[in-house]
């Protein structure tokens, strides 16, 4: 098994470097070492099926699925679900069949060979504020070449490319939410979009020619929404890190890739896709209607919040998040055999002031639905802007039936 190095297998960081992986780098996410530790600890042999209610960016689908476990997800963000099974599936079907990475390869020498016609003030939705001028009619250029494969499955997987380097190319940068970058943290990057996109083409076709890379099986998608499932009895392990109590967009974190890839017209299609996923952001509460319910275990916490919280859709987030995750550990408790695992990475939070231990309200809510935490293990700690000690932790539970 693969070392952690550093401490870091709760974050994306260590990814940067892993076959497949390493196509986009997904802020949110943790790591190949993290999910291959517990799919250690728990046996692969007894891991038939592998459920991840927040797919994200496919770490643990695309683990799973090379250790020839089936891997099931749900994701509501479009362009992660499609990163997500594209970098399985795709890769799937381009180790059986040749003509798709002799398609790859022919748009990377289209691209090398591209004489980019410019355009002043590139007009795009809206969007061309978040780009150089130049470099969005390069994008666009290239875009252009990769829409015009016939081969759906290239077509897919060299979009992947695309999304890899969009913030890189941009005037933005993502650092806990996107926004845009200062003067310095520009400088050191390469912003020159041919060779910026070849690169992330030259590492995609090799990472498909690796003898190394074997996916077993296709990750399929159950469901967008988590709180949707119907699986009954069938999942024998679910590893998955849920969104975040810390008011991060995660929309919104990704809108310049969801532009780039079709899913968005423009900035007014985002709101729509806030209103899909559970409660985790402030914006996912702007976008949800009707009241939300206050769990018994949270009441004290959306109590304290109330008075003093900076934005008074803080308190609403907070309720509206526990009582979502409510119904995703409710599907979870239905989904899994008895004596299924339930792997989950989660960190706290705090708010004007108020410590939100998400784990433990977490943990409660859980018990509720029979499952039973055998094992915790604190990754990380770190602190707040006013100095709270936060943590990141890992809980380890099981449920009997």
């Amino acid at each position: 098994m693969k070392r952690d190095k550093k401490g870091l297998s709760g974050t994306f960081e260590l990814n940067k470097l892993e076959p497949i992986h390493r196509w986009f780098s997904y802020m949110e996410g943790y790591s190949s070492i993290l999910v291959e530790k517990e799919l250690e600890k728990i046996g692969y042999d007894s891991i038939e099926k592998l459920y991840d209610p927040f797919g994200g960016s496919g770490t643990s689908l695309l683990v799973a699925s090379e250790h020839g476990i089936e891997p099931f997800y749900s994701e509501t963000n479009p362009v992660m679900s499609f990163i997500c099974s594209t970098k399985i599936n795709g890769v799937r079907k381009a180790k059986q069949d040749k003509t798709i990475l002799e398609a790859i390869k022919e748009i990377y020498e289209q691209i090398e060979n591209i004489i980019f016609v410019y355009e002043a003030d590139k007009k795009f939705d809206g969007f061309e504020k978040y780009f150089e001028n130049n470099r969005l009619c390069e994008i666009l250029q290239i875009l252009d070449i990769i829409n015009a494969c016939n081969n759906s499955v290239a077509r897919d997987i060299s979009k992947v490319a695309i999304a890899g380097v969009a913030i890189q190319i941009s005037e933005m940068v993502r650092q806990g939410d996107l926004r845009y970058a200062k003067e310095n943290e520009k400088s050191k990057i390469n912003q020159n979009v041919k060779e910026v996109v070849l690169d992330k083409l030259h590492d995609i076709i090799e990472d498909i020619e690796n003898p190394d890379v074997n996916i077993a099986y296709d990750v399929k998608l159950a469901s967008e929404d988590s709180r949707k499932i119907t699986f009954k009895n069938q999942i024998d392990c679910v590893i998955t890190s849920p969104p975040y109590l810390n008011g991060t967009n995660y929309i919104r974190n990704t809108k310049l890739e969801l532009k780039l890839l079709g899913f968005i017209n423009d900035e007014s299609d985002l709101p729509i896709l806030h209103g899909k996923g559970i409660i985790a952001g402030i914006n996912s509460v702007s976008s949800r209607n009707g009241v939300i319910d206050v769990l018994e275990c949270v009441k004290p916490y959306v109590d304290q919040l109330q008075p003093i919280a900076y934005d008074k859709r803080i308190p609403l987030m907070v309720a509206g998040y526990f009582r979502d995750m409510q119904v995703v550990l409710e599907r979870l408790s239905v989904a899994l055999k008895s004596d299924g695992k339930f792997i989950m990475d989660i960190g706290d939070s705090q708010f004007s002031g108020v410590h939100i231990p998400t784990h433990e309200i977490l943990e409660t809510i859980a018990m509720g639905y029979g499952f039973e935490k055998y094992d915790e293990e604190i990754l990380r700690t770190r602190r707040s802007k006013n100095g709270t000690q936060l943590s990141q932790r890992v809980l380890r539970f099981e449920i009997r039936k």
